[in-house]
């Protein structure tokens, strides 16, 4: 039996991680092993953690590494172990007794399905679509989620192959760290799922089967209005991060989408969100940031993630 290593990010959500590898405990995959990662958690969850499940690999890191950091730390763990697969699931996600199962069956049908994304749907309302997979649009501007908000039992409940795996969760073989490498760390938080998967693409599958059910706390909101600021912040910038690298036609695209996404989301934001001012400041923050690097007057160094000091320290 193929060994699947779960790598569970935790900072700062004990209960949320606790209740994530309980429900990861109750799968009916026989070579299932937990791995837990803390991206240095100032209130000590990562620790507790330790404490509640002595049996479980919990790694301590010692820096804030961001999503992709935090999980390449459990993959490359993992791949060292011997893992055959890797499965990165957020920790505020829970899963439904067969998803793991139903992910590697997928797997081992296709020597070229590299991913696989289950159905994801909300944790508070189970018969509702957080996402069915999700495809690429340049358009767009990024990934559109498929099914989002639409009744799970009636729709998307057909294998299909797609083009970006949400970061949610996903199940990655052995051998995509092995050519494709790893996740990019420098964004931080949001886009990273979306460039990992448009490198995959051009060696693997990727493919979405609706049998395997997660269930997910979107711990981002739902509504621009109830989005944290982290994520104004953070998917505001990345937008222009990911497409730096691309056409001087399309990336003024990509400022003008932005730009108008920017103040549609704005006018919600002052509508609706409880911290105005700072949610506005974050979001404005991120796009001012992002134009640095999609003009090339602000240069990626290196993998290590880039943080806006100011604006984590305020809002994390």
């Amino acid at each position: 039996m193929k060994r699947v290593f779960v790598v569970i990010l935790n900072y700062n959500g004990f209960e949320e991680t606790k209740n994530c590898l309980e429900s990861l405990m109750k799968e009916d995959y026989g070579a299932i092993v937990p791995v837990i990662v803390d991206n240095d958690s100032p209130d000590g969850s990562g620790t507790r953690l330790q404490e509640k499940f002595p049996e479980v690999q919990v790694i301590l890191n010692e820096f804030n590494w961001g999503y992709a950091g935090g999980m390449n730390t459990g993959a490359r763990y993992a791949l060292a172990q011997g893992a055959d697969y890797v499965v990165y699931v957020n920790n505020d996600a829970e899963f439904c007794g067969d998803a793991i199962s139903q992910m590697v069956l997928t797997a081992e049908k296709d020597v070229k399905t590299g991913i696989v994304s289950p159905k994801v749907l909300y944790l508070d309302e189970k018969d509702k679509i957080y996402c069915a997979g999700s495809s690429y649009n340049f358009w767009r501007c990024g990934n559109v989620s498929l099914g989002k908000g639409r009744s799970a039992s009636e729709n998307c409940n057909e294998e299909l192959y797609i083009s970006h795996a949400e970061g949610a969760c996903l199940l990655i073989k052995r051998e995509v760290f092995e050519q494709c490498g790893f996740m990019s760390e420098f964004y931080f938080m949001y886009f990273e799922d979306l460039d990992f998967s448009l490198r995959v693409s051009k060696h693997f599958r990727i493919k979405y089967n609706p049998k395997a059910l997660v269930y997910h706390q979107s711990g981002a909101g739902k509504t621009f209005e109830q989005y944290s600021k982290l994520y104004h912040y953070y998917f505001t910038r990345n937008r222009f991060i990911i497409f730096r690298n691309h056409s001087v036609f399309e990336k003024i695209y990509v400022i003008l989408y932005s730009a108008a996404i920017t103040i549609l989301k704005s006018f919600a934001i002052i509508k609706g969100a409880s911290d105005k001012m700072a949610t506005l400041k974050a979001i404005w923050g991120g796009y001012i940031t992002g134009l640095g690097y999609i003009t090339g007057f602000t240069k990626i160094e290196s993998d290590k993630p880039i943080v806006k000091e100011d604006i984590r320290t305020k809002i994390e």
